[in-house]
């Protein structure tokens, strides 16, 4: 990951399973990715059963218990493994968002075992089915990383997401790791918001600003006297692309599906004629839309300004790529700024077998630039 301000957002979404299956809810989280410049992103097929560190750092070693899919930056990877986001093959999933002023513990005091914050999408995803067991093993390794003037210095905080819907946050503050675990202020990670800057707790604490916005109003009417206008029980919802203000948007659009019925009657799959057959196609393509909605950052509309001698100002942040993880289902969908066709990666059918192998070896998918076709022609439809 580049040593930019980037702008991402993360959310989770609870669902009923329809049609009914062993899972009666289903739980998918979406996120999206923004940077300055260009990053070349790939997902890696990491096997059960792999030796970590990947590379000699700080971290002590460990064997991974499963297999799972990671993006990382394949110019990074013959040297440096920071996975930005993933999902194993037990639906947990890791994702890492930049958190300007981050201060890692610098240095390893022996009390436990070391783990480099770049490897803390690995260490989760490798070996924890979920985030209870994970907070379990939280305490016995001590996370460092270096100052802010080093040259692989990346200021990150995680979100955790496990086949359960819970979620637990992990920043670093001054030198200590703050943990937000499932039941932190009233279970207010059940809804997996995270953003940036400022910090985790500060966002919990400015939504409390933005208690009155509803998702519930009139409908659409043809009557120029028929009260409030559709959406103004959002009125005052911030606009803006900043960190704060995405942290809200998530936090209240994600609010509407937990007042439908709750057997997803007359929502599930999507109301007559929509086209959706299932859950699965419904809400991962709601997900789609949230994300571009609440993040709106097309390319070239967030510009970083003139320095001089230039008079012109450069490329500033873009939304690079979105994901959904399907935690109930197993399934990581992606789409990127240029080749929006949605990709799916079933992780039933991925063999995570063989064994410990060596980065190079990662079998892997281009995200960023993709290589599949970015469009369909239908023309011939009206043959």
């Amino acid at each position: 990951m580049a040593k930019e301000i980037t702008m991402c957002t993360n959310f989770l979404l609870a669902v009923p399973a329809v049609p009914a299956s062993s899972n009666s809810v289903q739980y998918l989280s979406a996120r999206c990715m923004e940077l300055t410049g260009t990053l070349a992103s790939n997902l890696y097929r990491v096997p059960a059963q792999q030796k970590f560190p990947l590379f000699p750092n700080r971290s002590h070693s460990w064997t991974g218990t499963y297999g799972f899919v990671g993006i990382a930056d394949p110019q990074a990877m013959p040297e440096f493994a920071c996975f930005m986001d993933g999902i194993n093959e037990v639906g947990l999933s890791c994702a890492s968002l930049w958190l300007p002023g981050t201060q890692y513990a610098t240095a390893h005091r022996g009390m436990h075992d070391a783990l480099e914050f770049s490897d803390l999408g690995a260490w989760a995803m490798s070996q924890f089915s979920s985030v209870a067991d994970l907070l379990q093993a939280l305490p016995n390794i001590e996370i460092v990383g270096p100052a802010s003037t080093a040259k692989t210095y990346l200021p990150l905080h995680f979100i955790i997401t496990d086949s359960s819907g819970a979620s637990v946050v992990i920043e670093f503050i001054g030198g200590a790791t703050n943990v937000y675990p499932p039941d932190y202020d009233n279970g207010a990670t059940g809804d997996g918001v995270l953003t940036n800057a400022p910090p985790y707790d500060w966002q919990r604490t400015n939504l409390a600003n933005y208690a009155h916005l509803k998702v519930e109003g009139t409908g659409t009417s043809t009557s120029a006297n028929a009260g409030p206008p559709v959406g103004s029980g959002l009125l005052g919802l911030p606009g803006d692309i900043m960190s704060a203000s995405r942290f809200v948007k998530a936090a209240t659009f994600r609010k509407g599906y937990h007042l439908l019925p709750s057997d997803g009657a007359g929502w599930l799959p999507t109301a007559p004629k929509a086209g959706a057959t299932d859950s699965s196609q419904t809400i991962v393509n709601v997900a789609m839309q949230m994300v571009q909605m609440i993040q709106a950052t097309p390319y070239g509309s967030a510009l970083i300004e003139a320095k001089p001698p230039s008079i012109h100002p450069t490329l500033g942040d873009w939304t690079m790529w979105q994901v959904v993880r399907d935690h109930s289902n197993f399934a990581y969908y992606f789409s990127s700024a240029f080749n929006s066709s949605l990709q799916l990666v079933d992780l039933t059918t991925v063999d995570f077998g063989g064994g410990s192998v060596k980065p190079k070896e990662f079998k892997s998918i281009p995200i960023m630039p993709g290589s599949s076709t970015w469009y369909t022609d239908v023309s011939s439809g009206f043959a």
